[in-house]
């Protein structure tokens, strides 16, 4: 997955904002297929067993990076530094906006994905949140909170992916992505500014906080493997066999070596 590179010049917005808008991209569904009969549920407790702990970093991390966004008046923040998100460790070493996820031993199951929309906005000219988890198939909302123009481009490999333009604040389009996979999302107006949106097909998944902490919750019981990714770490894989109604606590370390 390709690291984020803060600071890099963007061409013009205005002249961006044309490519964008004459770009062709094909309209696409903005609601999703119904799911199977049989889904059960995202809401839905199918157990009582709980998987929870932190991803933790062993090592010294890199400084963040400032961002300049001298390119666009609008997003610049007289007296604060807008710095990168590629790379967060709080003070006693845990790592935030890692993707936490179950990829194995909830068998031939199937899940309806949330009623709810996951948001995603841009604001500041940056993607809130840094990346968002999501269920195959759930309603994606790309809001635009600033008052300039962005676009939201998909980079993937699985999914039927898009470039649509946000012409200024209060805009938002609606979108969805059906088959497990990280997609990247860039803003080509705005060089600096990427996410990530990894995608599941069931509703055990979380990004860490803060505190690089994680819970996933209402499993039944079993063995599972637990895969964290992280854009720049990598991913780590551990198995976590958990009883029903037990708390499993799981640390799970990335060594100080980044990816490019």
């Amino acid at each position: 997955m390709p690291s984020l590179r803060g600071g890099r010049a963007a061409l013009p917005a205005a002249t961006m904002s044309c490519l964008v808008l004459l770009c062709g991209c094909a309209q696409e569904p903005a609601e999703p297929p119904p799911p199977p009969p049989g889904a059960i549920p995202a809401e839905q407790s199918i157990g009582s067993a709980v998987i929870e702990g932190r991803v933790v970093f062993d090592g010294a991390p890199p400084p963040r990076r400032p961002i300049r966004m001298s390119s666009e008046a609008a997003c610049q923040r007289p007296g604060t530094e807008a710095l990168s998100e590629d790379l967060i460790v709080s003070p006693d070493g845990g790592l935030k906006n890692a993707y936490v996820h179950i990829t194995s031993g909830l068998g031939d199951r199937v899940f309806a994905p949330p009623t709810a929309p996951a948001v995603m906005d841009q604001a500041g000219c940056t993607f809130v949140p840094h990346v968002l988890d999501v269920q195959a198939d759930q309603v994606i909302e790309f809001a635009n909170g600033d008052p300039v123009v962005h676009n939201v481009r998909a980079i993937g490999e699985k999914n039927r992916l898009f470039n649509v333009s946000m012409p200024g604040k209060g805009k938002s389009v609606r979108r969805y992505f059906s088959v497990p996979e990280v997609v990247k999302i860039r803003c080509d107006i705005h060089a600096w500014m990427s996410a990530f949106i990894p995608v599941e097909s069931h509703p055990f998944h979380r990004v860490t906080g803060d505190d690089g902490s994680f819970a996933l919750r209402g499993l039944p019981a079993g063995q599972y493997m637990v895969e964290v990714w992280h854009e720049k770490l990598g991913t780590r894989q551990q198995t976590v066999q958990v009883a029903e109604g037990e708390t499993r606590k799981v640390d799970i370390t990335f060594n100080g070596r980044t990816t490019p």
